[in-house]
């Protein structure tokens, strides 16, 4: 795991209730798709309408699911052969979007097939994770690059990411009720944040900060920043050392804000992200320094 370092058994706890809450979670999302009667409503995702968020959601379950199981060719469909082989990540998952949406989204009920792709997919995570399977067994995922691999538990936690986010997306658009739990926000922040964090790095806006940085996922997780002139490394529930700054960070704040779902501005005004320590002022630095793919 390029970047990121594990100090902590609770890695191990995290992935077996994330896996526990796949299956609830798809259920109670494929309901609201269900539910969905105005597919072209717009959706808080620039460009995106609701059928499109729903679209996407059943590609992502699709793809994450197969990179648990190592069965590619379901992603055939979506296009993902024909991504560029040296873009960035961002760039990738861009034209992946474009790419899905165009094949599977043309008609106005392509959403419709949403809640059986989310439902399908989980099962196959479930099922592919079962013991005695490491968490963090590198898994391929292709889209991300040619040759790059990300831990099982990672693979899970995206899982739950997309499923959580976006069906909030599509709740917001069709006016339904979705609330995001602090519980799944945790794990969520415990699965994908140590390991994706390296990778979606701003090198220009790292390169003249030096720092060791500790958030504090209230009632979960500490991540470890060391940010050390473009290079991010992470460590998770780190022992000792020093840190500049320190974050106190509600899970659900964390994850709506990053994601760019909610105001970080809010969140601070409510208490919600608290920066101390040596250097505080740091905190504003940091939080440029990351992308959400």
């Amino acid at each position: 795991m390029p970047g990121t370092r594990i100090a902590s058994d609770s890695l191990a706890e995290d992935f077996a209730a994330a896996r526990a809450l796949i299956p609830n979670l798809a259920d109670r999302a494929s309901e609201l798709f269900a539910r969905l009667r105005e597919p072209g409503a717009p959706s808080p995702l620039p460009g995106w309408t609701a059928g499109d968020v729903a679209v996407h959601l059943g590609v992502a379950c699709t793809a994450y699911a197969a990179a648990a199981t190592g069965d590619f060719g379901v992603l055939d469909e979506f296009g993902a052969s024909a991504l560029p082989p040296h873009a960035s990540l961002t760039t990738r998952i861009a034209n992946l979007n474009a790419l899905a949406l165009a094949r599977l989204a043309p008609t106005p009920d392509a959403h419709r097939a949403t809640p059986k792709r989310l439902r399908s997919a989980a099962e196959a995570i479930v099922a592919a994770t079962a013991k005695p399977r490491d968490p963090a067994e590198p898994c391929p995922v292709p889209w991300f690059g040619e040759d790059v691999s990300l831990p099982l538990s990672t693979v899970v936690g995206l899982f739950l990411s997309e499923t959580l986010l976006h069906t909030l997306d599509a709740a917001r658009a069709s006016r339904q009720k979705w609330p995001v739990r602090p519980g799944t926000a945790r794990l969520i922040i415990s699965l994908v944040f140590p390991e994706m964090m390296p990778r979606t790095v701003h090198p220009d806006r790292a390169a003249k900060l030096n720092a060791v940085v500790h958030l504090h996922i209230r009632g979960g997780i500490t991540i470890g920043l060391e940010i050390d002139g473009g290079e991010v490394r992470t460590v998770r529930d780190p022992v000792g050392g020093r840190a500049d700054c320190h974050l106190s960070l509600d899970p659900v704040g964390l994850l709506l804000a990053a994601s760019g779902r909610a105001s970080q501005n809010r969140q601070i005004a409510a208490g919600r992200m608290i920066s101390y320590g040596r250097k505080p002022w740091l905190a504003p630095q940091v939080a440029r320094l990351f992308g959400f793919p």
